[in-house]
């Protein structure tokens, strides 16, 4: 059953106490702690003629080229501000949660995915070979420009044996916006005329 993250803020500080947890279990980590290659992997549908509030499917996937078992994988998202909301993931699939860095004068969120977690009781290593895949929605706000690039990526505190493959990136379009209708100088031309004209007629009647 999906778990709707309504409220960013509250469902965000509370996991950010968790992502800080983590990151000083793994301050130590180096390349060795992923002796693999992990590739990441992103879809969106759909990813155009989008309209404000319009459910987005993202897939995101990380898969384990070898040749060592991974440990501990983490995949962040692109940072946002206001122009994502309306989050749905199921908490059963992936351990998904959006942490928020508001210790600056302009705040902004990333959502964390623990793919692998050796400091996590119960999370087993990606091994080669595997792939682990995870779903989730959003939509766009009013606050989203025409396009709104989104990425998942292995998170900067490791480093595996091969980092072309650690980002993934989808573009975001939103519908265009219709042209107002123009008119040529022709129908200028006849329109200022027709103002004349009938402007002639109103000033004839008064007098």
């Amino acid at each position: 059953m999906a778990s709707k993250l309504t409220s960013k803020r509250k469902a965000s500080r509370s996991c950010l106490l968790l992502g800080l947890a983590f990151a000083v279990g793994a301050r130590a980590a180096t390349a060795s702690d992923i002796p693999a290659d992990i590739g990441v992997s992103l879809s969106a549908s759909p990813s155009t003629n989008l309209v404000t509030g319009e459910q987005i499917n993202i897939t995101v996937s990380a898969t384990n080229y070898g040749p060592s078992p991974a440990p501990t994988v983490v995949l962040l998202s692109s940072p946002f501000a206001n122009e994502i909301g309306s989050f749905a993931s199921d908490p059963e699939e992936c351990f998904l949660f959006v942490t928020v860095v508001d210790a600056i004068s302009t705040p902004y969120y990333f959502i964390n995915w623990d793919v692998a977690n050796a400091h996590t009781p119960g999370s087993s290593p990606l091994n080669p070979g595997e792939t682990r895949t995870c779903h989730f929605q959003f939509a766009l706000t009013q606050q989203a420009g025409p396009i709104t690039t989104f990425d998942f990526h292995l998170a900067t505190l490791f480093t595996d044996l091969n980092v072309a493959n650690n980002i993934a990136a989808v573009q975001l379009r939103r519908v265009a916006p219709t042209p107002a209708p123009t008119l040529s100088l022709l129908s200028l031309l006849i329109l200022v005329a027709s103002l004349v004209a009938c402007a002639a007629r109103n000033l004839q009647r008064s007098v």
